[in-house]
């Protein structure tokens, strides 16, 4: 069996796809790995809705982008998104990519990716919703680049419930507080940008401690 670190350390999020088709027996494979997912007492509460018709992924595109500028709004208001991007000397570009952000245009291009997952969970079935949706989300991306499909988590639709209930009521999924929770957008599509510099991570001596909090000795 070969070591599944190799898929999950050349994973990138991927928001630019060519415009060719993803087969649906491709779709299926990676709906097959969210289903492997582990879930709290095996409920199993996750529900995906496959998305390729245009004018419903325009909507999706439309609510994520007003979603992921919510965010980035708050964001820029706490100082956070001027920090974030200081590393940017050129004045112009940094504005650039920060009126990016704000506006939500980064959380646009679901309209471009050949498929939409929106991924929902039963709240009657389980109170491990979140949970075992991002456990089922993160097979799926797995799967995805395992295969040479590009995705993308976005979270931006379902931040309000406004939104949340704009974009359920577009798919047909029940509207009642308690029944179901949308909690992601995933876009999925054949990458039209590849890997040039991964994103770094923190070091394990950082993050991971021995027996308790503080130790970094090896027990």
């Amino acid at each position: 069996m070969g070591d599944i670190l190799d898929v999950i350390t050349t994973r990138k999020s991927i928001r630019r796809y060519t415009t060719e088709p993803v087969p649906n027996d491709m779709i299926l494979k990676v709906l097959e790995a969210g289903r492997w997912a582990p879930s709290g007492e095996n409920y199993q509460p996750w529900r995906l809705i496959v998305v390729k018709d245009q004018k419903k992924k325009d909507t999706i595109a439309r609510l994520s982008k007003i979603g992921t500028g919510s965010r980035a709004t708050a964001w820029y208001s706490m100082g956070q998104m001027q920090e974030r991007f200081e590393g940017i000397k050129d004045p112009e570009e940094k504005a650039r990519v920060i009126r990016f952000m704000v506006s939500g245009e980064v959380s646009e291009f679901p309209s471009k990716a050949p498929v939409v997952i929106v991924v929902a969970g039963d709240l009657s079935e389980s109170v491990d919703v979140p949970y075992d949706l991002s456990a089922c989300l993160e097979n799926m991306f797995l799967e995805a680049h395992s295969l040479g499909l590009g995705a993308c988590w976005i979270h931006g639709p379902a931040g309000n419930i406004r939104h949340a209930i704009e974009l359920k009521k577009l798919l047909g999924i029940p509207t009642g507080m308690g029944q179901y929770k949308v909690l992601a957008v995933m876009s999925v599509g054949w990458p039209l940008e590849q890997r040039r510099h991964p994103r770094p991570k923190k070091p394990l001596e950082e993050i991971v401690f021995w027996e308790e909090f503080g130790r970094k000795e090896p027990s």
